[in-house]
């Protein structure tokens, strides 16, 4: 319980902004996974939070989102390893649309849609 208040930030999070171009995809993928709930669990536990990520790809993005956490957090790096250890689907949801936002332009290989392949499938195209 210390290490989690610990881990809240010493500002309020950012709205994360989605760039203009991933917007409607972004909207689409969020309802049709999660119904646009950042605490959603699929039936096996396997996927989770409003993008179902499986853990060892929330895992992998905290990575990628260290530049855009450092901007509000005072100890980015002990914040990440917290989101680490934590369910995504107990991650802000600005945290999730960041990491989501990270897999899409590919992670550090800025190819914008790279890792849309993660996001294929589901109840609808989007």
């Amino acid at each position: 319980m210390i290490e989690l208040l610990f881990m809240v930030p010493n500002t309020d999070i950012p709205e994360y902004n989605v760039p203009k171009v991933y917007e409607t995809y972004e909207r689409c993928v969020a309802e049709r996974e999660s119904n646009g709930r950042p605490e959603a669990v699929n039936p096996t536990g396997k996927y989770r939070g409003m993008y179902q990520f499986n853990d060892e790809l929330a895992d992998g993005t905290t990575y990628h989102i260290k530049e855009w956490v450092a901007t509000w957090h005072s100890k980015p790096k002990k914040y990440l390893r917290w989101l680490r250890k934590t369910p995504m689907n107990k991650w802000p949801e600005e945290v999730q649309t960041a990491a989501f936002v990270a897999v899409l332009d590919g992670h550090d290989k800025n190819i914008r849609w790279y890792g849309k392949s993660h996001f294929a499938g589901g109840r609808w195209t989007c």
